[in-house]
């Protein structure tokens, strides 16, 4: 059924095509897995949308609203088309949960930017550039607290620029919206203003407010009891490591400590998060992890290239013991699933089944970072100067602060020697 309805709105797509730069999508054959060869499709195990990349392709009409089906869809780049109207209004409903980048740039939708983008919560781009928006920022834009990349310049904007609180690293640019105000642009006039800018602030503020209760309640609360039921039965693995020391991992793995007597239930936790992948697809893309296809060796497992039908690659971690390593499996699908930075490889899926541990990466076409550090005297690689190593060290540094400051981690094996470190 999921399936029939990518075919159906990839169908609908082809018909805003004027000049017919998808002649290749042909929906003649009824052969599974046909659409993932389409150009500007990207799937996984042949089956389910991840990826549309179809920027520059003479799309003209209407913002296709059925890509709010494609549950796994992880990229939209829309841009450079014909494109108009509004910004599909109802996106906060739609099954978009792993969205991370979102690219309608040099169109020419126009309205107002619809508020429910924000619940988008694993945006890390989101360019809107270049199209004639009007209104106003929706401040719960602000709470993006994955976002990186964001950009609405060139368009009719006015009033208050958002606040972004959760991430002092973004990337912003607001360029020739003369209506707009706030932050590096200058003071908003109150009179204008200043009412809706702290109504939004304060409906903003309370919906902060109301995630933290209620992540309190739904996390903090159980356990608690449930600690008080089974004080004599609490897993060795969180007494070795004395958890409550840490309350950011205390609360991100006390919830998955109740649930690790059975591998499906806590299967079913992360798929909130990322999603979960089948032991067989990961044995077939790796020819069965042979060692043709190692790319590195880590202190807690080793990293294999996995090629998908698509013709695109993915970066395979299987860990060496799940018993041995089942804190690290955790913080590190926890933490990668849902937090995104750009120094380091996002998490794009995982295993578990019976003992594998196994995290999915997006696979990093350069190669290892110790084959270039390291490289032999008749190695015909290109040799790297010093600006590009200390450019290189700049990245791995940047990644490794946010991990300690952004999510608290003190005491995490991530693998961050050179050796199985990828470009």
């Amino acid at each position: 059924l999921d399936a029939e309805s990518d075919v159906y709105c990839l169908q609908t797509i082809k018909k805003l095509d004027q000049f017919n730069h998808l002649s290749s999508w042909d929906f003649k054959s009824n052969t599974e897995g046909d659409m993932c060869r389409f150009s500007g499709v990207e799937c996984w195990n042949n089956v389910k949308v991840i990826g549309l990349s179809l920027s520059n392709k003479g799309l003209k009409g209407q913002f296709p609203s059925c890509v709010e089906n494609f549950a796994w869809l992880q990229t939209l780049n829309l841009s450079h088309n014909e494109l108009s109207g509004y910004i599909l209004s109802d996106i906060s409903t739609s099954q978009l949960t792993y969205l991370t980048s979102l690219d309608l740039s040099n169109n020419n939708f126009y309205g107002e930017i619809p508020k429910g983008i924000a619940d988008l919560s694993g945006l890390i781009t989101l360019r809107l550039d270049s199209n004639q928006l009007s209104g106003q920022i929706p401040q719960e834009l602000g709470l993006l607290s994955q976002l990186i990349d964001f950009s609405v310049a060139n368009n009719l904007l006015e009033g208050p620029v958002p606040v972004f609180v959760s991430n002092v690293n973004v990337s912003l640019s607001y360029a020739n919206n003369s209506g707009l105000c706030g932050g590096a642009l200058g003071s908003c006039d109150e009179s204008l203003f200043g009412r809706t800018f702290w109504y939004s602030f304060i409906i903003g503020f309370v919906s902060s407010a109301t995630s933290v209760l209620v992540s309190f309640m739904v996390y903090y609360a159980p356990w608690t009891e449930f600690k008080k039921r089974r004080s004599n039965a609490i897993h060795p693995l969180m007494k070795k490591q004395n958890l409550q020391k840490n309350t950011r991992q205390e609360a991100e793995l006390l919830p998955l400590a109740m649930q690790e007597q059975g591998s499906k239930e806590l299967s079913r936790l992360l798929e909130r998060l990322i999603p979960r992948m089948s032991f067989k697809e990961l044995c077939k893309a790796t020819d069965y992890f042979s060692t043709d296809n190692v790319l590195g060796i880590g202190t807690t497992g080793i990293m294999y290239k996995a090629k998908v039908p698509n013709n695109c690659f993915l970066a395979v971690k299987r860990l060496y013991g799940a018993d041995e390593y089942k804190r690290e499996f955790l913080l590190e699908t926890m933490i990668l699933g849902r937090h995104r930075h750009r120094n380091i490889a996002p998490l794009v899926g995982f295993c578990i089944e019976k003992r594998e541990r196994i995290l999915v990466y997006k696979y990093m076409s350069n190669g290892r970072l110790s084959d270039w550090f390291h490289s032999d005297e008749g190695d015909q690689k290109i040799k790297l100067e010093w600006p590009e190593r200390i450019h290189i060290a700049l990245g791995i540094a940047r990644g490794l602060s946010w991990l300690h400051k952004r999510c608290k981690i003190f005491h995490l094996n991530l693998d961050s020697e050179c050796a199985p470190l990828c470009l």
